[in-house]
This record gives structure tokens, sequence and C-alpha cells, in this order.
């Protein structure tokens, strides 16, 4: 059968995932970075790559048993929403961010382990999927199982926040370029008075396209940097590894308690 332009599948493979039916477990874990995925082969057991195409890299492997799959969405809006349709459509039911964020308020530290619950609303891909004035909220059932996983994995407790997604990167988030310094600056401000907790760019997709798939959707990032004292977290595996093990816990809870 020939390939649609109006449905590109073929054979029940995705134009854009490096996979095909029966090769996704229920539950997938979403860094951004295509080279995060492999360090998930120290988190997971049996992990292997099925491929790569675009900035898509999927591996898969089990955590205390339970199979478990690690996709790259790439950065922002776009790619994620074709990053958790094709999942969807290939049978994963649980999907669950894990990747970075600016840090807005002081009691966030880079380094710090956050649970987004809520993303405000600010990019392109999601407003297709629900209309702009529905919040865009994380699966409360997968929430607590990370927020539940956190105190075995990492040092400090877990931060639950609502995150700004936005799909610029520069003066979307208020960082001065040559000739755009007062813009970034009330840029800045603006999202300050919005009083979120951290800034992304994939959590409100996440959420938005994924609750319109039927999936149960999350998020858990570590602080990358932080606003309020203008630091950068240089060193980030450490706290990405203990973050992967907190999603691959949840998970593994999260499969065991499919109705919740």
């Amino acid at each position: 059968m020939a390939r649609s332009a109006a449905d590109p599948w073929l054979d029940g493979r995705p134009p854009h995932l490096p996979c095909g039916p029966g090769d996704l477990p229920e539950v997938c874990l979403l860094p951004g970075d295509p080279a995060r995925v492999d360090r998930a082969a120290q988190v997971l057991d049996d992990f292997r790559v099925l491929g790569q195409n675009r900035e898509f890299r999927v591996g898969v492997g089990t955590f205390g048993g339970t199979p478990v799959a690690v996709c790259s969405t790439g950065i922002g809006g776009p790619s994620t929403e074709i990053a958790v349709v094709e999942l969807a459509r290939l049978g994963v039911r649980t999907v669950i961010r894990t990747g970075g964020m600016g840090a807005l308020g002081a009691h966030i530290e880079p380094g710090d382990l956050c649970v987004v619950t809520e993303a405000e609303r600010e990019g392109g891909a999601a407003r297709h999927y629900a209309d702009p004035e529905i919040p865009a909220l994380a699966t409360t059932a997968v929430s607590e199982a990370l927020l539940a996983a956190a105190p075995a994995h990492f040092r400090r407790p877990a931060h639950r926040i609502r995150v700004l997604s936005c799909d610029s990167y520069y003066v979307g988030e208020g960082r001065a370029l040559d000739r755009m310094e007062e813009r970034a600056a009330r840029r800045l401000a603006e999202i300050e008075a919005m009083g979120v907790d951290a800034m992304d760019m994939e959590c409100e997709t996440v959420f938005a396209v994924g609750t319109a798939m039927g999936l149960r959707v999350g998020a858990v990032l570590v602080a990358h940097a932080s606003r309020a004292s203008d630091s950068w977290l240089e060193d980030y595996e450490p706290a990405q590894l203990a973050m992967l093990r907190v999603a691959a816990a949840a998970a593994r809870d999260l499969v065991a308690t499919p109705g919740v």
C-alpha cells in the first residue's frame, strides 16, 4: 500500500520515530536531547537503542523488571508533538518528560529536582489539541508517582512546580541580545509577574497533546539554571541520572497500577 499524504504511516510504521508495531512498552520517558537517550543505559537494564531519525532517538530497557522506553523529542513544541502522537499510535499509554529547565524562584537551586503539575501555555503546536484557555495539566497519578519515587533516588526533596512553556529560548525567556536588551527585560518582568516557578519549552505540548491522545502525562525536570542567582549548572550528569532513576521508578509503579 502506498504512503498517504494525509496519514504518512507505512505498514504500521510512523514517518518520524525509528520504530514500529510491538517495539515499545506502555511507558516512555521523553528527554529532549538525543544524546540523553543513551544515558538511560546507566539506569535501565538490558538497554538497547532501536534507532535514530532526525532528533528522534529511541531505546528500550527495563527497570525492576518493568519495560520502559526512552524517546528524545528535540527542542520545543513541534517536534515534541510529533513524538507524542506517534508514540500514542504505537501503543504507549504513559509519557513522562525528563529534561532541564530554568528556575525563577530562589527556592529552587541549580541541580534541584522538580515535578511539574501545570504548564502555562505559550506554545504553538499544543493549541491544535486543546484551546488556549484549557489548562495544560499533568495527570495527578503520574505526578504523585514521581514525587513518591524521588526520596529514594535524589539527595533533596523534589519541588512541586508550575512552569511556563515558551517557544522562544532567547528573548522569549528574557535573555538579552544585542539591541534587544530592553525588550528582553520587559519580557522577563512579564514572566515573573505570572508567578511561575520555572521555564521550559516542552511540558505544555507533552501535557496537552498527550491528554488529547488519551495518555497519562507527567514531567520531572532538573534545574539547569537559576535566574534568581544568575547561575548555571555545568556538570548536570549526576542530577540527570538521578532524575532518570526517579522517572523509571515512577514508570514501574504506574504500570503496576494501570487503573489509577
